[in-house]
């Protein structure tokens, strides 16, 4: 049974897990003192004794409050990397005198930790799972999001709702700030998708997609206005290799389905979204066109990383992008 004084904080949406952390915080201050509160972060934590601080029972006071921040630790490369004989050899780390200490921890010490992204193999994780009184701050998604928008902007229509989870790649940690942007730019009357279009710069992720839905059906007109506008947004490297990487992923995924291998085999192997993978297949009858481009591509990012741009780097860059798209076409 989980315990009332091991608690633990975890999920992606960090907008609605610091809003209840600072809830607590406060109302815990309120009522037990701020005295009896402490914050520890991995990087203090290894300068502090961190069995004493877990096993002290409270000196004033009927409670007290030990916050650990970002504990569980995140995965980190070096944790990959580390081979048995290292990690034998290493004193105790944080999170092992933590683990050892959890089942000792006094009743009237409260113990919350707070961890967006734990690596999820270690053993403290694992213990917190079946000890803890565990709270999930889960993504909205779908209708949930939907309700939340509109429940924070009442007058917000319906295409501009759209528009807004599109921009922000339904990241409810920007929906929040353009939130709070959009409720002082129109105060009065609908949120519309032109104030959406006018206020929210959309993610890389969201701009590509529309530049390379343009580029699969080869308009080249369309995919030149459309790599303007984003160019106003975004830096032109970031833009040039993002869109090399979903053109690769066309192209992959062209090459295994004239291979034979299953559609959500497909989908599945190479991670795309089931409604851009979607899009892409009903384009696949372009995969040689679209092949040629990305050749293009590859021969203009060597020829600005080898310095054979003229000019600027990015006027270069940008000039040589500009250009094979223009020239992709479909045969009439």
């Amino acid at each position: 049974m989980p315990r009332s004084n091991i608690v633990f904080f975890t999920g992606s949406n960090h907008i609605f897990l610091r809003r209840d952390l600072d809830a607590w915080i406060d109302i815990f201050a309120k009522k037990y003192g701020e005295y009896n509160i402490s914050r520890l972060d991995r990087e203090n934590l290894l300068k502090t004794n961190i069995l004493s601080e877990l096993l002290t029972p409270v000196f004033l006071g009927e409670k007290r409050l030990i916050v650990l921040e970002d504990v569980p630790f995140a995965a980190s490369q070096k944790d990959d990397e580390e081979t048995p004989a290292e990690s034998a050899s290493k004193t105790p780390d944080p999170e092992s005198i933590i683990l050892e200490a959890l089942d000792q921890i006094p009743e009237t010490t409260v113990v919350l930790f707070v961890s967006t992204e734990p690596d999820k193999r270690k053993a403290l994780y694992k213990k917190l799972l079946t000890i803890a009184t565990l709270k999930e701050y889960e993504k909205l998604e779908g209708n949930a999001l939907r309700e939340y928008i509109r429940k924070r902007l009442p007058h917000i229509d319906v295409t501009a709702l759209v528009r807004l989870i599109e921009y922000t790649g339904a990241d409810i940690n920007r929906i929040e700030s353009e939130i709070d942007k959009l409720s002082l730019y129109k105060q009065d009357g609908w949120i519309t998708e032109e104030d959406i279009k006018t206020t929210v710069i959309p993610t890389i992720e969201t701009s590509v997609f529309t530049l390379t839905d343009a580029v699969f059906v080869l308009d080249n007109s369309l995919a030149y206005r459309e790599l303007l506008n984003i160019l106003e947004t975004h830096n032109i490297h970031y833009v040039f290799s993002t869109l090399m990487s979903t053109i690769r992923t066309f192209l992959y995924a062209a090459k295994l389905l004239s291979s034979g291998y299953e559609p959500g085999s497909v989908q599945s192997l190479l991670k795309i979204h089931p409604y851009a993978f979607e899009k892409m297949r009903k384009n696949m009858k372009y995969s040689d066109k679209i092949g040629i481009l990305y050749s293009e591509f590859v021969d203009l990012d060597r020829r600005i990383k080898t310095g054979e741009g003229i000019g600027d780097t990015d006027d270069a860059l940008r000039i040589g992008l500009e250009k094979a798209i223009l020239c992709l076409q479909k045969n009439e």
